[in-house]
């Protein structure tokens, strides 16, 4: 098996005569690559198969004239757009296919186009995206400035309306102070049903109709407590 490179890198099927070239081992022929073996034209050539690894020696259906009639015959490329084909003729025998497009300048700036389409589409986006966190920002501080002077303007308009009502009740108690005096815990009564020294019944000595209604009676225990 030789290591330099193919003669001919075939791209696709191709084809000798009416007969697909194919590789003799798994049956593909989407991946050839021939080699020509000898000095002279009608010495069979060699063709590898990248597909399974295969490589046939002496080829049945190639010759090293057909590959020098292929090599001869291929159109090439002048623009990215274009196929290399060929369809070559050796001794009344057709040989035609596609080969492995080689490199050449309109590629480089076709793929120039494509990236700084993307780098355009990338930056577009990247700009977009810092322009809306600016926007965001501002948003936010103006936010907060508004929030700030909200508050303050509050805080000051609560200030006076405690010195108002300050200047007012120095107004009205002549400058007493409020009574800060304690008050004396209010005790719970312990009679059950009381409420604020009242007591709800259910009776009917007290109905005015002789039925069973509620009437409220003062607490012999807790209302006695209460000051006259």
């Amino acid at each position: 098996m030789l290591t330099s490179p193919p003669d001919l890198a075939l791209q696709g099927l191709a084809h000798v005569g009416e007969t697909p070239l194919l590789c003799a081992a798994c049956g593909s022929g989407y991946a050839l690559r021939i080699y020509k073996r000898g000095p002279r034209e009608p010495f069979p050539a060699s063709v590898s198969c990248l597909g399974c690894g295969h490589w046939e020696d002496c080829s049945p259906v190639l010759t090293n004239g057909m590959v020098d009639a292929a090599l001869e015959a291929r159109t090439g490329r002048k623009v990215a757009a274009d196929i290399d084909t060929f369809v070559a003729e050796w001794r009344g025998r057709i040989f035609q296919g596609e080969l492995v497009a080689e490199f050449i300048p309109d590629d480089a700036v076709v793929m120039l186009k494509a990236l700084h389409g993307e780098v355009s589409k990338d930056a577009r986006r990247w700009w977009g995206g810092k322009k809306r966190a600016v926007r965001t920002r501002a948003k936010e501080t103006t936010g907060a400035v508004k929030a700030a002077a909200k508050e303050k303007a509050g805080g000051a308009a609560g200030a006076a309306k405690s010195a108002a009502l300050a200047a007012d009740w120095a107004l009205r108690t002549g400058g007493a102070g409020p009574d800060t005096a304690p008050k004396k815990p209010r005790s719970r009564c312990t009679v059950k049903g009381c409420r604020g020294g009242m007591v709800t019944l259910s009776t009917k000595v007290h109905s005015t109709t002789g039925k069973t209604s509620e009437v409220k009676i003062p607490c012999g225990v807790c209302h006695r407590r209460k000051p006259v």
